[in-house]
Parts: structure tokens; C-alpha cells; sequence
């Protein structure tokens, strides 16, 4: 096997690689879900982050209530059981229990209101839920074939890594070298055969000239329009 048609195998081998590294990444992609699915998980636990931070709200104003009703009645034994008798000073502490009332009044109407918009939002998480699991168990079935397809590929593509392995070994470092050079420059195509006088990559006629040259020598020349390693047929 001629240095072009070695560099060529490669060229398939690697083209070949390629194609499955991308069919992997999209598939790992896909095994976590539709977009569909993934928003519907999204909503879902964003609404249940809330209806925790209603609930976390509710709980801390019925326990500041509850804080209140014992201080007002602190004061209130204070102001019956005639312990203060100082006219400013049973006026300043009737004015703290009304306060305190009107602040405990705010707090248990903030609590009823969360406890309201709980009750709303629990039942919108109950629907998002029934529906999630529906597409959950649809979803299930899907994943099935691309958990099975992923393990195919992964297959393939540490095969075809075993392939590149034995053909670089045969294949003189400095073209090996250009070889990966072209890659890198040229969209992962780096040889290119001909076709009827035509390069296989940009679709250009080839001066016959540079076809003969092709043809005879063992050097690696290439495609003077796209600057390919051209291999004959």
C-alpha cells in the first residue's frame, strides 16, 4: 500500500471516528431527556422551590404570632394584676399591646394568604407532577434504544480507535504529521481522492499535470484549489 492510499485508510477510519464521537455526544444529550421533558422537570421543581418558600414564610409569621400572643398577654396580666400604677407607664404599655395586636393581626393575615397560595400551588404541582410521571414513563421506553444504540457506538468507536492505532504505525511520522496538520485546517478532511480528474472534497478539475503526478509518485501532492492530499483511485 502506497504512503497516499495508507494516509487515505486513515482519512476514512478517522472520518468514520468522527461521525460516532458526534452521534455519542448526542446521544448522551438525549438520554437525559427530551427538551420537553427537561423543561417540564425544570417547572416542576421550580414551583415546588416555591411552594417550600411560601410554606417556610407561613410557618415564621404563625411562629411570630404565636410569640405575640404570649408577650400581649405578659402585658396584659401587667396591665390588670395592677403591679404598674404610673400613668405614663400603663399608657406606654397599652400602646405596646395595641401594636403588638396590630402586628399580630398582619402576621396571621400574611399566614392565612401563604397558606391560601400554598393550597393554590400545591394543587398546580399535583397536575405538573401526574403529567411529569406520564412523560417520565413515556420517556423510559425511548431511553431503552438510545441507552442500547450508545452502547453500540461506544463499541464502534473503541474499535475504530483500535483501526487508528495499527494504521498511524505504518505511516511515516513526517506525513503523518501533515496529515494532522490538513485535519485541523481543512473541516477534518485531509485526503481526498479523485474522481474523474475532479478532487472528491472541493469538486475542482485537477490540472492533468498534478493528476500524473498523483498517480506516479509515492510524494504527497495536493489539490492546487483546496490544498488537500489528493490520492488517485
Amino acid at each position: 500500500m502506497n504512503p497516499k492510499a495508507k494516509l487515505y485508510r486513515l482519512q476514512e477510519i478517522d472520518t468514520a471516528r468522527d461521525k460516532i464521537r458526534l452521534r455519542i455526544l448526542k446521544l448522551q444529550k438525549l438520554s437525559g431527556g427530551s427538551s420537553q421533558l427537561v423543561k417540564a422537570r425544570r417547572r416542576t421543581q421550580a414551583a415546588e422551590a416555591e411552594l417550600e418558600k411560601i410554606l417556610e414564610a407561613q410557618k415564621e409569621a404563625e411562629l411570630e404570632a404565636n410569640s405575640l400572643s404570649a408577650r400581649i398577654q405578659e402585658s396584659e396580666s401587667l396591665l390588670m394584676g395592677g403591679e404598674v400604677r404610673n400613668p405614663k407607664e400603663l399608657e406606654a404599655l397599652q400602646a405596646n399591646v395595641d401594636s403588638m395586636r396590630r402586628h399580630r393581626s398582619t402576621l396571621e393575615d400574611s399566614s392565612v394568604e401563604a397558606l391560601v397560595k400554598a393550597d393554590e400551588l400545591g394543587q398546580v404541582i399535583a397536575k405538573q407532577t401526574r403529567e411529569l410521571e406520564q412523560q417520565e414513563a413515556e420517556w423510559q421506553t425511548k431511553r431503552q434504544a438510545i441507552d442500547q444504540e450508545l452502547l453500540k457506538r461506544k463499541k464502534e468507536y473503541l474499535y475504530l480507535k483500535h483501526l487508528r492505532e495499527q494504521a498511524v504505525q505504518i505511516i511515516d511520522d513526517k506525513m503523518l504529521e501533515q496529515y494532522e496538520y490538513l485535519r485541523g485546517r481543512k473541516d477534518g478532511v485531509a485526503v481526498a481522492k479523485l474522481d474523474d480528474g475532479s478532487c472528491t472534497a472541493c469538486h475542482m478539475q485537477v490540472p492533468i499535470g498534478v493528476i500524473g503526478n498523483v498517480e506516479r509518485s509515492e510524494e504527497l501532492i495536493v489539490c492546487p484549489a483546496c490544498g488537500r492530499i489528493l490520492c488517485a483511485e
